[in-house]
């Protein structure tokens, strides 16, 4: 049996508002919103602006979903729906949303690249190539967003997307991403 305590010692030491761990759906991604929002007292909405943290999360959230519909006949898809866990906390002075995800190795390199592109650009830059992207490749051809989340969440971070990966077989990596907002 799970031992409650040294979980909530640990969510404690991280300092962790909201952990969700599960199959994610729009419905799921509404309710954490308003528990986000309930979660947060008067004056911390005054120091801190909750949607922000609250647009972070959304769009990784939205990340994991879309992946998995994109991968429902991925021979590994079960595990792919039931991998994904988003993170929600504190810090000294700023709030982080993590989530993390098993990824088919093959869709790995184009996202560090991608990542590691966007923290290299300047928020003056980061807000001339969402225009950019927005205006070539708009909403994408399947109606949902051409990398825009990635490119907002890096727009609203305050200090550089962090990441991290973890191999767990030959085709398959768990990983993870971490924005102080």
């Amino acid at each position: 049996m799970i031992h409650l305590q040294h979980l909530k010692a640990s969510l404690e030491e991280y300092r962790v508002l909201i952990c969700f761990s599960g199959q994610f759906s729009q419905g799921i991604v509404e309710q954490l919103c308003e528990s986000i929002k309930g979660q947060m007292t008067e004056g911390e909405v005054t120091k801190y602006n909750p949607m922000k943290m609250i647009s972070i999360f959304v769009e990784q959230a939205q990340n994991i979903i879309n992946y998995n519909l994109e991968n429902v006949s991925h021979r590994y898809y079960d595990q792919l729906l039931e991998s994904s866990i988003v993170t929600i906390g504190k810090t000294s002075d700023s709030f982080f949303v993590t989530s993390g995800n098993i990824l088919d190795k093959q869709d790995l390199d184009p996202l560090v690249k991608k990542i590691e592109f966007l923290n290299s650009l300047g928020p003056v830059e980061l807000k001339q190539y969402y225009k950019e992207v927005m205006k070539r490749d708009g909403m994408g051809e399947n109606g949902r967003g051409a990398g825009l989340g990635l490119i907002q969440m890096a727009r609203t971070a305050k200090s550089p997307i962090e990441y991290k990966n973890y191999s767990i077989n030959d085709q398959l990596t768990y990983f993870q991403i971490n924005v102080n907002c």
